[in-house]
């Protein structure tokens, strides 16, 4: 009977103290969304049900009219920001009060992901401005012979197959190896091939990074929602041997060239060498001026800092670029008009000459492949929320709502470029909208179109990305017309993988290509 009376006393206990806590909002002025017991407001995410990108969307549709939205992430308050305007504030204007992601960032524990993402306070803003030179169109320009190497193995390898009976391909496998075959040569040096090679090791090691496993699922969730779990634990995200890997490429690296005096290549690693020996980098005539002014920090980069560089250089530009091509060549073979176009620019800017013929300039010649991409990006942003965290208290201008130091930001990218009251007929794939400003330019939207975010804390590496997705598509489109293997994709829509972080594909699909 006593036990009885104990178990009773401390449900109804925990019942008035989870009441409490999923009250914060409420007790703030500030609309909430109703959490659940335990789980809060993401309880579709817990059960494995939907990705977060798909979460917070689908909570922004339901909370249309409001400027923000309380949340739970189990008892954690965080705060969605709908309105651009706030949005704006909290990316840019006021950026001083949000200037950090709040995610776990320990060098000690796990010294590869503590790199520009995840850096904060005024590690990242030192970091920021040594590595701003490294993505200049003068830097890209100097590797745009590297990449395009591997643009002419893409399209031997699809050739050969074609010739050999075998039309079809998993576009999204193949991109994949495409992207890592760049970034494994211009990141680290190395010159190998992903694309023939399936078994290649930096093809294995880019599988591993973004493995999902249960364990794995729980720390990626964990680092997001509630950073301060791993930090206490002390719990490494980074798998042992992905960690050994990359440390031990860059060190042959670094000593192969600093012993060989090997500093003609031009390729992001070399950049790194530079700032690991001198502190800055030298200006390229190419570069703009407007980003190259003179870097009074010359404190020299350790060989750790350089590798967690390389591996954030490596991670976030082989998965982003590969997905932002499937997802653009997934549109364009839906829509025979928008092929047509892409088919009729590459030709006049191509003419007849091999893809390695191809120059930067040609390349950034094809506008309406751009339009392709950008628009791509609007429907599917690879990472489809921003988070912050509030850096000390801040007021909402114009409401009586407060934020508190240490509460999560979800700026919900998805539901933002996807708003049909923001763009007209958002699921249809437009490339026109980036036509020109009478045409409603997306670009002069602002924040409701930040695929690579905006602000202080915008995707260093936006441009290379750009770069790859975009000579990716020249390469097999100025030679291929693509068709869908199951026809019932031209009326279907992707569904996105719920295990992971960015969006991803969730199905396998199958192309035809023809030979133009």
């Amino acid at each position: 009977m006593v036990l009885w009376t104990l178990v009773a006393i401390l449900a109804v206990i925990i019942y008035v103290a989870s009441n409490y806590f999923h009250s914060y909002w409420l007790r703030r002025n500030v609309p909430q969304k109703n959490p659940s017991f335990l789980v809060g407001t993401i309880g579709e995410l817990f059960r494995g049900k939907k990705g977060i990108g798909e979460e917070f969307y689908d909570i922004y549709n339901q909370c249309k009219g409001q400027k923000v939205t309380g949340l739970y992430f189990l008892y954690r308050p965080a705060l969605l920001v709908n309105d651009p305007e706030i949005v704006q504030n909290v990316m840019i204007k006021d950026f001083s009060s949000f200037h950090d992601r709040g995610v776990f960032c320990d060098e000690e524990v796990d010294p590869l992901p503590a790199n520009l993402f995840s850096l904060e306070g005024q590690k990242w803003r030192d970091l920021r401005v040594k590595l701003s030179p490294v993505f200049t169109s003068g830097k890209l320009k100097g590797m745009f012979p590297t990449i395009r190497s591997s643009s002419k193995t893409l399209e031997n390898y699809m050739m050969k197959n074609i010739n050999n009976g075998t039309n079809t391909f998993d576009m999204r496998d193949l991109m994949a190896r495409f992207t890592t075959n760049i970034i494994s040569s211009v990141a680290f040096g190395i010159e190998n091939d992903c694309i023939n090679d399936r078994e290649n090791i930096f093809r294995k090691m880019g599988m591993k990074i973004f493995e999902t496993d249960f364990k794995q699922s729980l720390k990626f969730m964990a680092n997001f929602l509630m950073p301060s779990i791993l930090s206490f634990f002390k719990i490494k995200i980074t798998f042992d041997e992905v960690e050994e890997f990359f440390m031990s490429i860059a060190r042959q690296t670094i000593d192969h060239r600093e012993k060989s005096k090997e500093n003609e290549r031009k390729d992001f690693m070399q950049l790194m060498i530079q700032l690991k020996n001198q502190g800055y980098l030298s200006v390229d005539k190419d570069d703009e001026n407007d980003q190259n002014e003179k870097q009074f920090d010359t404190q020299k980069m350790t060989f750790t800092q350089l590798v967690s560089q390389s591996f954030l250089f490596f991670t976030a530009g082989f998965e982003t670029s590969s997905s932002t091509t499937n997802f653009c060549l997934f549109e364009i073979t839906k829509n025979s008009e928008v092929q047509k176009k892409v088919h009729e620019e590459l030709d006049k800017v191509f003419k007849s000459c091999d893809i390695n013929e191809v120059t930067y300039e040609m390349l950034n010649e094809l506008k309406y492949l751009d339009f392709c991409i950008d628009e791509a990006l609007r429907k599917y942003p690879i990472v489809p929320i921003l988070n912050r965290e509030c850096t000390k208290e801040y007021e909402i201008p114009d409401s009586d709502m407060t934020i508190e130091k240490g509460t999560p930001i979800i700026i919900p990218v998805l539901g933002l470029q996807r708003d049909p009251e923001i763009y007209d007929e958002p699921m249809k794939f437009i490339p026109e909208r980036f036509l020109n400003s009478s045409n409603g330019n997306a670009k002069l939207k602002g924040v409701t179109y930040s695929p690579f975010g905006t602000g202080p804390h915008n995707c260093i590496g936006e441009r290379m990305g750009k770069l790859q997705t975009k000579i990716g598509l020249a390469t097999v489109l100025s030679k291929f017309k693509f068709e869908f293997v199951d026809k019932s994709y031209m009326s279907k829509e992707i569904d996105f993988d719920p295990k992971q972080f960015v969006l991803t594909p969730k199905q396998k699909i199958e192309y035809r290509a023809l030979i133009r």
